[in-house]
Protein backbone atom coordinates (compact mmCIF):
# COMPACT_ATOMS: atom_id res chain seq x y z
CA UNK A 1 0.00 0.00 0.00
CA UNK A 2 0.88 3.47 -0.87
CA UNK A 3 1.42 6.31 2.16
CA UNK A 4 1.36 9.45 0.81
CA UNK A 5 2.27 12.32 3.97
CA UNK A 6 0.59 15.54 1.49
CA UNK A 7 -1.98 13.54 -0.37
CA UNK A 8 -4.72 16.37 -1.88
CA UNK A 9 -7.39 16.62 0.02
CA UNK A 10 -11.36 17.64 -0.13
CA UNK A 11 -12.57 17.45 3.42
CA UNK A 12 -10.98 16.06 6.41
CA UNK A 13 -12.49 15.43 10.11
CA UNK A 14 -11.06 13.73 13.11
CA UNK A 15 -7.75 11.91 11.54
CA UNK A 16 -10.42 10.98 8.24
CA UNK A 17 -10.29 12.90 4.69
CA UNK A 18 -11.41 12.08 1.47
CA UNK A 19 -9.25 12.60 -2.05
CA UNK A 20 -9.92 12.43 -5.20
CA UNK A 21 -9.22 8.77 -7.07
CA UNK A 22 -5.35 8.77 -8.20
CA UNK A 23 -4.66 6.63 -11.00
CA UNK A 24 -1.41 5.41 -9.37
CA UNK A 25 -3.84 3.59 -6.92
CA UNK A 26 -5.45 0.94 -9.24
CA UNK A 27 -3.97 -1.99 -8.03
CA UNK A 28 -4.84 -0.81 -4.23
CA UNK A 29 -8.50 -0.05 -4.63
CA UNK A 30 -8.53 -3.83 -6.83
CA UNK A 31 -7.16 -5.20 -3.61
CA UNK A 32 -9.35 -4.10 -0.93
CA UNK A 33 -12.36 -4.94 -3.29
CA UNK A 34 -11.25 -8.25 -3.52
CA UNK A 35 -11.01 -9.03 0.29
CA UNK A 36 -13.36 -11.62 1.68
CA UNK A 37 -15.22 -9.09 3.77
CA UNK A 38 -16.07 -6.80 1.28
CA UNK A 39 -16.85 -9.47 -1.03
CA UNK A 40 -19.28 -10.49 1.30
CA UNK A 41 -20.53 -7.79 1.97
CA UNK A 42 -21.83 -6.75 -1.01
CA UNK A 43 -22.45 -10.46 -2.30
CA UNK A 44 -20.44 -10.69 -5.15
CA UNK A 45 -19.73 -14.14 -6.02
CA UNK A 46 -16.24 -13.87 -8.39
CA UNK A 47 -13.16 -11.55 -7.67
CA UNK A 48 -12.62 -9.09 -9.96
CA UNK A 49 -9.17 -9.21 -12.86
CA UNK A 50 -6.51 -6.19 -11.61
CA UNK A 51 -6.52 -5.45 -15.57
CA UNK A 52 -10.59 -5.49 -14.87
CA UNK A 53 -10.60 -2.92 -12.22
CA UNK A 54 -7.28 -0.58 -14.06
CA UNK A 55 -9.74 -0.29 -17.19
CA UNK A 56 -12.92 0.56 -15.29
CA UNK A 57 -10.83 2.78 -12.92
CA UNK A 58 -9.07 4.50 -15.87
CA UNK A 59 -14.01 4.90 -17.32
CA UNK A 60 -14.25 6.48 -13.50
CA UNK A 61 -11.69 9.24 -13.94
CA UNK A 62 -12.79 10.07 -17.38
CA UNK A 63 -16.43 9.97 -17.18
CA UNK A 64 -17.46 12.05 -13.87
CA UNK A 65 -20.89 13.55 -15.06
CA UNK A 66 -22.76 11.06 -13.40
CA UNK A 67 -20.61 9.91 -10.17
CA UNK A 68 -18.58 11.40 -7.22
CA UNK A 69 -16.02 8.92 -6.30
CA UNK A 70 -13.80 9.43 -3.16
CA UNK A 71 -10.08 7.78 -1.98
CA UNK A 72 -10.93 7.89 1.81
CA UNK A 73 -7.85 8.01 4.15
CA UNK A 74 -6.90 7.55 7.37
CA UNK A 75 -3.93 9.99 10.02
CA UNK A 76 -1.92 7.97 11.65
CA UNK A 77 1.37 9.28 13.06
CA UNK A 78 0.91 12.76 11.06
CA UNK A 79 0.92 10.50 7.65
CA UNK A 80 -2.12 10.49 5.19
CA UNK A 81 -2.77 6.76 4.28
CA UNK A 82 -4.85 5.62 1.89
CA UNK A 83 -7.15 3.21 3.25
CA UNK A 84 -10.56 2.76 1.55
CA UNK A 85 -13.27 4.36 -1.68
CA UNK A 86 -16.71 5.73 -1.64
CA UNK A 87 -18.73 6.75 -4.32
CA UNK A 88 -21.96 8.63 -5.37
CA UNK A 89 -23.76 7.39 -8.15
CA UNK A 90 -25.67 10.19 -8.89
CA UNK A 91 -29.40 10.41 -10.75
CA UNK A 92 -29.78 14.28 -11.56
CA UNK A 93 -32.69 14.14 -12.74
CA UNK A 94 -34.26 13.14 -9.60
CA UNK A 95 -31.15 14.96 -7.32
CA UNK A 96 -30.32 11.50 -6.13
CA UNK A 97 -27.47 8.98 -5.78
CA UNK A 98 -26.89 5.63 -4.90
CA UNK A 99 -23.79 5.19 -1.91
CA UNK A 100 -20.91 3.04 -1.64
CA UNK A 101 -18.14 2.60 0.35
CA UNK A 102 -15.25 -0.24 1.06
CA UNK A 103 -12.44 -0.16 3.52
CA UNK A 104 -9.08 -1.94 3.74
CA UNK A 105 -8.59 -4.38 6.68
CA UNK A 106 -6.39 -1.96 8.67
CA UNK A 107 -9.10 0.59 8.29
CA UNK A 108 -11.98 -1.12 10.10
CA UNK A 109 -12.85 -1.02 13.86
CA UNK A 110 -11.89 2.73 13.88
CA UNK A 111 -14.96 4.31 12.91
CA UNK A 112 -13.58 5.17 9.31
CA UNK A 113 -16.24 4.24 7.91
CA UNK A 114 -18.53 6.20 9.81
CA UNK A 115 -16.67 9.58 9.34
CA UNK A 116 -16.06 9.08 5.87
CA UNK A 117 -19.76 8.52 5.38
CA UNK A 118 -20.61 11.32 7.15
CA UNK A 119 -18.31 13.78 4.96
CA UNK A 120 -19.84 12.20 1.69
CA UNK A 121 -23.12 13.09 2.97
CA UNK A 122 -22.22 16.27 4.10
CA UNK A 123 -20.89 16.72 0.08
CA UNK A 124 -23.80 15.34 -1.03
CA UNK A 125 -26.27 17.51 0.32
CA UNK A 126 -23.84 20.74 0.40
CA UNK A 127 -21.77 20.69 -2.77
CA UNK A 128 -23.80 18.05 -4.73
CA UNK A 129 -27.40 19.20 -3.82
CA UNK A 130 -28.75 15.56 -3.56
CA UNK A 131 -32.34 15.75 -2.23
CA UNK A 132 -31.71 11.97 -1.39
CA UNK A 133 -28.70 9.57 -0.89
CA UNK A 134 -30.06 5.80 -0.67
CA UNK A 135 -28.35 2.52 -0.34
CA UNK A 136 -29.22 -1.11 0.52
CA UNK A 137 -26.53 -3.83 3.06
CA UNK A 138 -27.08 -7.10 3.54
CA UNK A 139 -28.60 -7.59 7.18
CA UNK A 140 -26.11 -9.51 8.21
CA UNK A 141 -23.82 -7.06 7.76
CA UNK A 142 -24.50 -5.65 10.95
CA UNK A 143 -21.27 -3.59 11.82
CA UNK A 144 -21.79 -1.58 7.89
CA UNK A 145 -25.67 -0.74 9.47
CA UNK A 146 -24.46 0.61 12.34
CA UNK A 147 -21.91 2.66 10.80
CA UNK A 148 -24.80 3.83 8.29
CA UNK A 149 -27.07 4.49 11.20
CA UNK A 150 -24.12 6.35 12.91
CA UNK A 151 -23.73 8.44 9.95
CA UNK A 152 -27.59 9.61 8.96
CA UNK A 153 -28.71 6.72 7.41
CA UNK A 154 -32.13 5.27 8.01
CA UNK A 155 -33.89 1.98 7.37
CA UNK A 156 -37.21 2.83 5.00
CA UNK A 157 -37.27 -1.07 4.40
CA UNK A 158 -36.41 -4.39 3.85
CA UNK A 159 -36.09 -6.38 0.45
CA UNK A 160 -36.71 -10.00 1.93
CA UNK A 161 -34.51 -13.02 0.56
CA UNK A 162 -33.00 -10.84 -1.75
CA UNK A 163 -29.52 -11.57 -1.46
CA UNK A 164 -26.80 -14.34 -0.25
CA UNK A 165 -24.84 -14.31 3.38
CA UNK A 166 -22.31 -17.08 3.42
CA UNK A 167 -24.47 -19.58 1.21
CA UNK A 168 -27.65 -18.54 2.72
CA UNK A 169 -30.56 -16.04 1.93
CA UNK A 170 -30.24 -13.12 3.29
CA UNK A 171 -32.69 -10.00 3.71
CA UNK A 172 -30.98 -6.81 2.38
CA UNK A 173 -31.74 -3.42 4.21
CA UNK A 174 -32.57 0.11 1.92
CA UNK A 175 -31.57 3.16 3.99
CA UNK A 176 -31.71 6.20 2.85
CA UNK A 177 -30.78 9.93 3.92
CA UNK A 178 -31.91 13.57 3.46
CA UNK A 179 -30.46 17.28 4.10
CA UNK A 180 -33.18 17.43 6.72
CA UNK A 181 -31.70 14.37 8.99
CA UNK A 182 -28.27 15.20 8.29
CA UNK A 183 -26.33 14.86 11.87
CA UNK A 184 -23.32 17.09 10.75
CA UNK A 185 -20.25 18.21 11.44
CA UNK A 186 -21.22 20.65 8.17
CA UNK A 187 -17.42 20.47 7.09
CA UNK A 188 -18.25 21.85 3.45
CA UNK A 189 -19.86 24.82 5.26
CA UNK A 190 -16.96 25.57 7.54
CA UNK A 191 -14.70 25.51 4.59
CA UNK A 192 -16.48 28.13 3.02
CA UNK A 193 -17.04 30.41 5.33
CA UNK A 194 -13.45 29.89 6.05
CA UNK A 195 -12.09 30.66 2.53
CA UNK A 196 -14.36 33.65 2.69
CA UNK A 197 -13.29 35.00 5.75
CA UNK A 198 -9.53 35.02 4.45
CA UNK A 199 -10.43 36.97 1.77
CA UNK A 200 -12.15 39.63 3.50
Amino acid sequence: MTDITEPDLWLTHDGVGLGPLRADLAETYWRWENTLPVMAGYGRQTPESLTGRTDGLQSQMRYTDGQTRFTVYRQQDGTWTPVGMTSLVIDHRYRTAEFFIYLGDEARGHGVGTKATTMVLDWAFHVTQLRNVYLSVIANNTAAVRAYEKAGFRTIGTRRQSNMWLGQPADEILMDAIPADFPGPRLVEQAINHDRDELA
